[in-house]
């Protein structure tokens, strides 16, 4: 039997602004981030335990095995794995949780009494290099990191499943933070999701554009 509650899964290319809007869901409504484990590497402006857990293979292997995990995903590319796990009382709430194409599929087959209310957020690969230039990443790994990734994205947000629906509940493009936080507050309102006050921490997300 499905609960009432939602796993709020974002969906998009590396640096598209995942992080951001999380955050922001987090920081306006309450909503609190699933942290996942993973086997790839931690990145600098990254805290373990925050973003993810940062597993070795080793620790990941018996994460897996002592775990009902509810997500789980490999690039077979990089080997990379990622999976993650919520208790009862986090079921117990709506959650948010970073995902790739491969993680919600798995988590739609292999968990489906969990209510999933996907979003897609869309940035065209241009602007995304633009935005890792002005934070300064390392624009060779990003662009290994948009092409290992690209078909996988690109499929999932263009095709039309055999029920005549896109993957994804909602698309944001975000070209601005102004528009993606009003595409978020409108499919809060959907979902009657109560904004929290908070007005410094919204400040905090607006100037935090490294993870834009």
């Amino acid at each position: 039997m499905k609960n009432d509650n939602y796993i709020i899964a974002i969906i998009g290319k590396t640096s598209s602004g995942k992080d951001t809007a999380a955050k922001y869901l987090k920081e306006k409504y309450g909503l609190e981030i699933v942290v996942s484990h993973t086997t790839r590497p931690m990145r600098t402006y990254e805290t373990n335990g925050k973003e993810h857990w940062f597993d070795t293979k080793s620790e990941f292997d018996a994460f897996l095995k002592n775990n009902k995990v509810i997500a789980y995903t490999k690039n077979d590319m990089t080997g990379i794995e990622y999976a993650a796990v919520l208790s009862k009382e986090e079921l117990s709430k709506n959650m948010v949780y970073l995902i790739n194409p491969d993680g919600i599929n798995w988590m739609r087959k292999n968990a489906p009494d969990i209510n999933i209310l996907s979003i897609y957020i869309d940035l065209n690969e241009e602007e995304i290099i633009n935005r890792g230039i002005k934070r300064g990443d390392n624009i060779e790994v990003l662009k290994e990191r948009l092409a290992s990734e690209r078909d996988e994205f690109n499929h999932f947000r263009d095709d039309i499943g055999a029920d005549g629906w896109f993957n994804y509940n909602f698309l944001i493009y975000n070209d601005t933070l102004d528009n993606l936080y009003k595409g978020l507050d409108n499919i809060a309102d959907i979902y009657d999701f109560k904004p929290i006050n908070n007005e410094k921490k919204l400040n905090d997300v607006e100037e935090d554009i490294e993870l834009c």
